[in-house]
């Protein structure tokens, strides 16, 4: 503990004085650019599918100048998406080469300074779904803000500004490993204070992974309010495809500010979503008045080409299933990890997951295609307004000007659960010691309701009861987060902090919601993705459950569902020290028993 703590101290007052490193040099950086607000997509007429412009997306260009200076080329073609940089001057280049079986815990290529700035700020003019946001949040004004882009072995620099006048701010950059700098974790109460009004705070870490992810507030109810938005680090795919489509980020909408929903929430009346959206474009009907308000998220396919789609879970309250009438979809990587490729007709996605896919168009039709994102049957409330889950348009004709009257092929199965994990076979492979370092039997986590009102946490008056991993909810002071106070931290039962200080092997961790049979949980992990060694409706046992565990390559991702009445088993390598939130589930809404800033336990690892 002794090393992490003056590291930290090291850090933190060389990052005051200089935020960047000596190391970098004159002409490293990429010319700095502001990003923009973007315009207010235009609301077309309801029930309408108006015709689009289809071109071609603009590539991001990455560049590595100290390795094209000793002969390394770009190998990343429409053939050969596993490849991403080879040394062309090498006697043999495919001994020489970043690819996707590169192992990129331990080795990157050298990339370059990737600089965004960010405000966090209100826009009153926003309508997603044709209905005015109450008091929305969002990054540059936009939901979704505007989509990062970096990659894979880049440095990203992001200055966020926060101009809200009445909440605090931080940003956590969802997934991203974050190694040997938890400090840019963006976890208020844990690894920073939250940015104040009109202050600025800079995050800058490498990007030692490659895939897409999203970025999102971290403060309160901020992210559901809006502040969420794509990030996307470029790098080699398991299987070819000819065009980027880019992010789709698919959420459920609640058009009040999202504290009246947790003042509902506080006195036991869920709050029910009101639409869907993709890419921050949805339909909503009003049940009083039968009005229809809203369009349709659109995109165009080439005839005969693979496309490459990015899907996000930035939900709140919705796990879905995701599918377009009369296609399959060939799944590349879940979450950061590349994976073996498989097909499917539709596609589970959880809070907070993300699926690279690669969608085959047909060569026969000018048609256009329903794209659906079908909520999971009691793995989201929309209460009596139950959405129509044709939210996106593919269209072949730009100039189409109709809807589709397509349908699936197959019934949608809207079953609340992760994927067969026997079909997410990571290509950089995980053997797992049966050994692990720590007390399984200490690190079993029962979720479990409060039984009693609890009177010292949360409004007064409100009769709520938490829903709690550890022996009691987390409750944090973000003006003392654990970084900076790690001894008192740990001594503080309110910060509920899991000392786990080895230096090698696997971490075990088991969540146990068998006396949660309700619902499903997404669980999530900072600062290191894990592996599901079991993931079962079986309720835990220690002596039998460890029969059901794969320790052979299994299942790898930062977000994973915990069934209901049953258990989820993770292992993690304690090889990132720092203060990281684990497990939690992403979001905050009662009707799912989900498990706003309660239901979570804080892991320190000091190596």
């Amino acid at each position: 503990m002794g090393w992490f703590k003056i590291t930290v101290e090291f850090v933190l007052q060389v990052t005051q004085l200089n935020p960047f490193p000596n190391s970098w040099g004159y002409g490293d950086a990429q010319k700095p650019f502001q990003i923009s607000p973007t315009e207010i997509p235009l609301i077309s007429e309801v029930g309408t599918c108006p015709g689009i412009q289809c071109s071609a997306p603009k590539p991001f260009v990455c560049s590595y100048p100290e390795l094209e200076a000793k002969g390394w080329k770009s190998c990343n073609t429409e053939s050969s998406r596993s490849c991403w940089l080879r040394d062309e001057t090498a006697s043999q280049p495919l001994f020489s080469q970043y690819d996707v079986r590169t192992n990129y815990e331990k080795d990157m290529p050298p990339g370059i300074i990737r600089e965004y700035w960010i405000e966090v700020n209100e826009n009153p003019a926003l309508q997603p779904d044709g209905v005015q946001k109450i008091l929305g949040n969002y990054f540059n004004g936009t939901y979704p803000g505007p989509t990062i882009e970096a990659c894979w072995g880049d440095t990203l620099v992001i200055h966020v500004t926060n101009r809200i006048s009445t909440n605090g701010t931080t940003v956590h950059w969802h997934g991203i490993r974050q190694l040997n700098s938890n400090d840019m974790d963006g976890v208020n109460g844990i690894t920073q204070c939250p940015i104040t009004q009109d202050d600025t705070f800079t995050y800058i870490f490498n990007a030692t992974q490659y895939g897409h992810t999203w970025y999102h507030s971290h403060y309160s109810l901020q992210y559901p309010d809006g502040a969420a938005a794509p990030l996307v680090i470029h790098g080699p795919t398991s299987d070819d495809w000819d065009i980027d489509l880019g992010p789709i980020l698919v959420t459920d909408w609640v058009h009040d500010t999202s504290y009246v929903a947790y003042q509902a929430e506080m006195f036991g009346a869920g709050p029910a979503s009101d639409s869907i959206l993709v890419n921050g474009t949805g339909h909503y009907t009003n049940k009083t008045t039968g009005v229809t308000t809203g369009s349709y998220h659109q995109t165009c396919f080439t005839p005969g080409k693979k496309h490459l789609l990015k899907l996000i879970n930035g939900g709140v309250d919705m796990d879905f299933i995701f599918s377009i009438d009369n296609h399959t979809i060939k799944v590349v990587a879940n979450d950061l990890v590349p994976i073996e490729p498989f097909v499917v007709d539709q596609l589970f996605i959880g809070i907070g997951q993300r699926y690279s896919v690669i969608v085959e168009a047909k060569n026969d039709t000018d048609g256009d295609f329903w794209m659906r994102t079908t909520p999971a049957t009691n793995c989201g409330n929309f209460g009596t307004n139950t959405p129509d889950d044709r939210t996106a348009v593919v269209k072949y004709n730009g100039a189409s000007n109709t809807c589709p009257t397509t349908q699936p092929d197959n019934p949608i199965n809207t079953t609340c659960a992760d994927v067969e994990p026997s079909k997410l076979n990571p290509i950089v492979p995980w053997l797992v010691d049966f050994h692990p370092q720590n007390n399984v039997t200490n690190d079993t986590f029962r979720v479990f309701h409060q039984n009693e009102t609890d009177l010292e946490l949360g409004p007064n008056g409100a009769p709520y009861k938490h829903w709690v991993l550890g022996p009691q909810p987390m409750w944090l002071d973000f003006s003392n987060p654990t970084i900076l106070n790690i001894e008192e931290s740990i001594g503080n039962p309110n910060y509920t902090v899991i000392q786990e200080d080895y230096d090698r092997g696997f971490v075990y961790l088991i969540i146990d919601a068998s006396i949660v049979p309700q619902v499903n949980h997404p669980i999530h992990l900072h600062g290191s993705d894990f592996v599901i060694l079991a993931q079962s409706t079986e309720a835990w046992n220690e002596t039998a459950s460890p029969r059901l565990f794969n320790y052979d390559n299994p299942p790898r991702r930062d977000v994973a569902m915990l069934p209901a009445g049953g258990f989820l088993a993770m292992a993690f390598k304690p090889d990132n020290p720092g203060s990281w939130l684990v497990p939690h589930c992403p979001l905050c809404c009662a009707p799912r028993m989900t498990c706003f800033l309660t239901d979570q336990i804080g892991l320190y690892i000091a190596t």
